[in-house]
């Protein structure tokens, strides 16, 4: 069933934003009397609606309340190094649909993309979308926060999670191995570098944050393929994949 966004709602009646309009309509071929599902941001609710017109205007006339899919048990923040356009799109896609709370870009030494302001507010308009696309997709409730892109000893600093895990291919300590020792996580921040790897630096930053630097096997993956990977074990786990 067509899923959109909305944001605004009056008793019975949920009112379509003119993009998640042009989707119904004009994408989806949907007519005046045909069900769809709205995603109600604000409140994390879904409501099973029948697309209705008066004169020019559409609306959805609410015929239910849906249960929503729980998000995971376990609250995870991406941390990414900022990485190549297209490169970067499809993590942020993917990890919405791994089910990732948070994603926020990183800087560090070795990232080679660098934003000024303009630049990086039509990233961020850019990677919001591909947020709120993926979300009607996969079944979400709720749209991962999104962060503006940040130097690495910066996020360090704020960070409070239980578990902090940065991925590394020079590692010795197994993602499993720390894994094993972990109950009842609530929260936890998981660390991907750019395409050249970590700088030493970094991962003196990382030494004195506490943070663990683990590996995920024999191989070298790319910066992108490693965030699906660990993210997958990650809910696999602690999270809900299990479910």
């Amino acid at each position: 069933m067509a899923r959109v966004l909305i944001q605004l709602l009056e008793e019975n009646r949920v009112f379509l934003p003119k993009e998640e309009l042009h989707h119904l309509v004009r994408v989806r071929r949907l007519k005046d009397g045909d069900c769809f599902e709205a995603l109600d941001l604000n409140e994390g609710k879904v409501y099973r609606c029948r697309l209705s017109k008066e004169g020019a205007s559409w609306y959805g006339l609410i015929l239910d309340t849906l249960d929503a899919e729980p998000e995971p048990p376990l609250r995870i923040t991406l941390a990414q190094a900022l990485i190549k356009k297209d490169k970067f799109e499809w993590v942020v896609q993917k990890a919405t649909e791994l089910g990732v709370a948070e994603i926020i870009p990183i800087l560090s030494y070795r990232t080679e993309i660098r934003l000024d302001e303009k630049r990086e507010q039509k990233k961020l308009q850019r990677w919001s979308k591909i947020l709120a696309e993926t979300v009607k997709q996969c079944g979400r409730s709720r749209l991962p926060i999104l962060r503006p892109p940040v130097p690495l000893a910066t996020l360090l600093a704020e960070r409070t999670d239980e578990l902090r895990i940065a991925l590394d291919e020079a590692a010795d300590l197994p993602l499993r191995q720390v894994l094993g020792s972990c109950d009842s996580l609530k929260t936890c921040i998981l660390f991907i570098g750019p395409e050249g790897g970590w700088d030493e630096r970094d991962r003196d930053l990382f030494a004195a944050a506490q943070v663990h630097s683990v590996g995920l096997g024999p191989r070298i993956m790319r910066t992108e393929t490693a965030s699906v990977a660990a993210l997958s074990v990650l809910q696999y786990e602690l999270g809900d994949f299990g479910r």
